[in-house]
C-alpha cells in the first residue's frame, strides 16, 4: 500500500460515529500494523492534521479545518449566501440548511438553526442519501441527467415506513419537482419531520445545489414553507450569478 493511500486511510478512519479514537483502533480500522500506524499518526499529529484530546486520543486537528473551509463549493460566496439562510430560519422558524452533490450524495455546508425544536438526519458536514431527502430529490431533478438513473439502478435504502424504495415512485416524485421547482418530504428520514427544498443555480443556469428547511411536519405549513424556499433559492442564484459576473470581469482598456 502507497504511503499516501495509508495516511488516507487513517485521516477516513475517522467519522462522526467516531470522532476520536486511539491507536489501537486506528491500527484495527484501518488494517495497518500497530507500528505503521504509530508512525503516520505521529506525523499527522506533528503536522497538525490529528491532535490528542483531553483522554489522550485522536481527533481531528485543527490544520484539517482550516484547508476544509477553503473548498469552493462551500464557502467561496459564503458571506452572500449566509442573510439569505438566516432570514429564511427567522422567518419561518424551520432549520436551513444549504447542501451540495457530492458524486451520488448530498452534503451538507452550511445550517442555521431554527426555532423549532427538531431532530436532524444529518449535521453541518455530513451526508445525506439522494432517495430519501429533500436535496437529494432536487439534486435529481436539475443536476446531472444521469443522477436519477444511477440512483434508481441500486436498492434504495428504508429509513422509515414512507422512505421512497421503488425506482418508478422515485421517478415519479422526481418528476413533480420538476413541475413544481421544490421538494416536498414528510416522514422520509426522520419520523415526525418534514423536509422542503429548492435548487439554487449560478451563472447561465449551471446547477450549483440545494436549500432545505426542516421542521415538525405537524408545524409546518406547505404552502408557507413551498412559497418561502423557491424565493430564497431564487435570491440564492441572483447573487451567485452577480457573484460570477464580478468574479470574471474583464478589466478594461481605454483606447486612445
Amino acid at each position: 500500500m502507497a504511503v499516501h493511500t495509508r495516511i488516507l486511510s487513517v485521516l477516513e478512519a475517522f467519522s462522526n460515529e467516531r470522532p476520536n479514537l486511539t491507536l489501537s483502533q486506528i491500527s484495527r480500522l484501518t488494517g495497518l500494523p500497530k507500528g505503521t500506524a504509530h508512525r503516520i499518526v505521529s506525523q499527522l499529529v506533528n503536522w497538525g492534521a490529528l491532535e490528542r484530546d483531553e483522554r489522550r486520543h485522536y481527533v481531528i486537528g485543527l490544520k484539517m479545518f482550516e484547508i476544509g473551509t477553503l473548498a469552493p463549493r462551500a464557502y467561496r460566496h459564503r458571506a452572500r449566501i449566509l442573510p439569505f439562510l438566516e432570514e429564511a430560519a427567522a422567518t419561518t422558524g424551520a432549520d436551513v440548511m444549504l447542501a451540495v452533490l457530492d458524486r451520488d450524495e448530498a452534503v451538507l455546508v452550511e445550517h442555521v438553526a431554527g426555532r423549532r425544536a427538531v431532530t436532524l438526519a444529518a449535521g453541518l458536514g455530513e451526508r445525506l442519501p439522494l432517495h430519501a431527502s429533500g436535496v437529494g430529490h432536487v439534486m435529481m431533478a436539475f443536476g446531472p441527467s444521469e443522477l436519477l438513473n444511477l440512483v434508481c439502478s441500486r436498492p434504495l435504502t428504508a429509513f422509515t415506513a414512507q422512505t421512497i424504495t421503488e425506482s418508478s415512485a422515485l421517478r415519479s416524485a422526481v418528476a413533480r419537482v420538476r413541475e413544481t421547482g421544490f421538494a416536498l418530504l414528510p416522514n422520509a428520514m426522520i419520523p415526525g419531520t418534514v423536509s422542503v427544498a429548492a435548487p439554487i443555480f449560478a451563472e447561465r443556469g449551471a446547477f450549483a445545489g440545494a436549500i432545505l428547511f426542516v421542521s415538525p411536519v405537524v408545524r409546518t405549513s406547505v404552502t408557507m414553507f413551498g412559497k418561502t424556499v423557491r424565493q430564497t433559492a431564487h435570491r440564492i442564484s441572483a447573487a451567485l450569478g452577480n457573484a460570477e459576473r464580478e468574479d470574471v470581469r474583464p478589466m478594461r482598456t481605454v483606447v486612445r
